[in-house]
This record gives C-alpha cells, structure tokens and sequence, in this order.
C-alpha cells in the first residue's frame, strides 16, 4: 500500500480512530528513534510562545 492510499484511508476514519492511529504512529516513532521522548519532551516543556505552532499551521504541513 503506498503512503497516497495510507493517507486516504486515514482520511476516512473516525476521529477517534485518527486518534488510536496518531498515538500508534507516535510509539512506533518512540521505538525507532531513542531520542525522540527527549525531543519530544523538551517541545512540549517549551514555553516559549515563539515557538509555539498554530493549528492551521501544523495541518498544512501534515497534508504536504
């Protein structure tokens, strides 16, 4: 399957199952990656408002 038809089945479901999706992705990404919870971690303690993403922002980059 490629990642087109990923994205479109992703378009199609619930918004709780986007949810269950985005959180499965996020651990795999944690698995793979042994710095990623550090990074993560740092973004989110960030309260920097500069630095912060709009939503609007953060969805035109996901569909590009």
């Amino acid at each position: 399957m490629s990642l087109t038809e990923l994205k479109q089945e992703a378009e199609r479901l619930s918004p709780a199952e986007r949810r269950h999706l985005a959180a499965h992705l996020v651990a795999l990404e944690r698995k793979s990656d042994p710095g990623f919870k550090q990074q993560l971690a740092e973004k989110i303690d960030d309260h920097t408002p500069g630095q912060w993403v709009v939503r609007e922002d953060a969805e035109k980059r996901l569909e590009e």
